[in-house]
C-alpha cells in the first residue's frame, strides 16, 4: 500500500479546483451568450450570498459586450439604484448611464401591487364592488402583483439579454410556485353569481371573461418560458458553508419538481490560499471551505459550477462589477 502524504494531495485537491475552474467559466459562458433568440438569466440562493452582485456582474458584462440588456430586481430587501449610484423606476425600465445598452428596473412588491390592483379593477369595471374585495386583496397579493408586473419581461422583445435578480430562495419559490388561477377564480365568481345577468349585459360578461382569458394566457406563457432550458438558465448562488448548501439542495429540488432546469452554480466568496500568510483564523476558514467545495463538487457536480474568490473590497462600483464579469465569462 502506497501512503500519499498530507501536503501532496492538498496541492493535487488545488491543482485540479483551479483547472475544473477554468474550464467551468468556459463553458459558462457558452450557457447564457443570446444566440438563436433571447435569454433570460435568473440567480437565486440564500439571502445574502451575493445574488445581486452576480446579476448585476452579468448584466453589465453582457450590455459591453453588445447585447441590449435589462436587468429585473424582484427583490424587495435590495434596490438596484443603490448599487448603479441612480434612480431606479419600479414600473417602468430605467436606462442606466454608466453602461451602454442596459436598462433596469427594481420591482417594489409594495407599488406594483397598486399596479396590479388597477389593472385588475379596470379590467373587471363594476364587479370589483359587486364581487368584493377579496378579490385583490389575497395573502398573496404582493407576490402576485410583483409576478404579474414580472411577466411582462419574460415576453421582452426589445432586449437581448434579461437578467433576473430573485428574491431569497424561499420567497422566489413562493413566486415560481404560484398556481395562478385568480383568473379562474374571477371567472368562476361571475360564473356562479346569477344576479350579475340581471345587472350587467350579457357581452360585457364575456367581455371580461375573455380578458381574464388571455391574462391566464400570459401565464402560461411565463411557466413556458421557465421551463425551456434553451431559452432560461438558472443559476443558484451559494457560499461553501452549511447553510447555503443545505438551502440549495432544497431549491434545487422544488425547482426540479417545477420542471426548471437548474444547470449552473457560482460559488462565491473563497478565501484565496495565497491570503492566508500564516494566518490560524484564515486557515481554518480555508480548510473548512474545502471540506464544504468537496460536498458541492460531489452534489452539484453534475451541473457547471463557477468558484469566485473572496474581494479585498466591497463591490459598489462599475468597475468592480467588470472584474466579476471576467471572472466568471471571461474578457469580453
Amino acid at each position: 500500500m502506497i501512503l500519499i502524504p498530507l501536503w501532496a494531495m492538498h496541492i493535487a485537491y488545488r491543482y485540479n479546483m483551479m483547472r475544473w475552474r477554468y474550464m467551468k467559466v468556459n463553458e459558462m459562458l457558452s450557457y447564457v451568450k443570446p444566440e438563436g433568440g433571447a435569454k433570460y438569466l435568473f440567480f437565486g440562493g440564500k439571502g445574502g450570498v451575493g445574488k445581486t452582485t452576480m446579476a448585476a456582474a452579468t448584466a453589465v458584462w453582457m450590455a459591453n459586450a453588445g447585447y441590449k440588456t435589462t436587468i429585473v430586481s424582484t427583490d424587495p430587501t435590495v434596490s438596484l439604484s443603490a448599487i448603479f449610484h441612480q434612480r431606479i423606476s419600479a414600473t417602468e425600465k430605467t436606462e442606466i448611464a454608466q453602461v451602454r445598452n442596459l436598462w433596469g428596473i427594481n420591482i417594489n412588491p409594495s407599488e406594483a401591487t397598486g399596479v396590479f390592483q388597477s389593472r385588475l379593477s379596470t379590467t373587471l369595471g363594476g364587479l370589483t364592488n359587486m364581487l368584493g374585495g377579496d378579490i385583490i386583496s389575497t395573502p398573496c397579493a404582493e407576490e402576485m402583483a410583483a409576478f404579474d408586473q414580472f411577466v411582462e419581461f419574460l415576453d421582452d422583445k426589445e432586449s437581448d439579454v434579461v437578467v433576473f435578480d430573485t428574491a431569497p430562495t424561499g420567497h422566489s419559490l413562493r413566486e415560481l410556485a404560484m398556481p395562478f388561477d385568480w383568473a379562474d377564480f374571477l371567472r368562476k365568481q361571475i360564473k356562479d353569481r346569477n344576479e350579475l345577468a340581471a345587472l350587467m349585459r350579457l357581452e360585457d360578461t364575456e367581455e371580461t371573461i375573455a380578458q381574464l382569458e388571455a391574462d391566464k394566457e400570459r401565464y402560461n406563457n411565463a411557466i413556458n418560458v421557465l421551463k425551456d432550458a434553451d431559452r432560461t438558465v438558472y443559476t443558484l448562488v451559494l457560499l461553501p458553508a452549511f447553510l447555503p448548501i443545505e438551502e440549495t439542495k432544497s431549491a434545487l429540488s422544488d425547482l426540479n419538481k417545477l420542471g426548471v432546469n437548474v444547470r449552473t452554480f457560482i460559488i462565491n466568496q473563497l478565501i484565496p490560499e495565497n491570503a492566508i500568510q500564516g494566518n490560524v483564523y484564515l486557515e481554518k476558514r480555508y480548510l473548512n471551505q474545502e471540506k464544504y467545495m468537496s460536498i458541492i463538487n460531489r452534489d452539484f457536480g453534475n451541473g457547471l459550477i463557477v468558484t469566485l474568490p473572496m474581494l479585498d473590497t466591497d463591490v459598489y462600483d462599475i468597475d468592480t462589477l467588470k472584474i466579476i464579469g471576467s471572472k466568471i465569462y471571461g474578457e469580453g
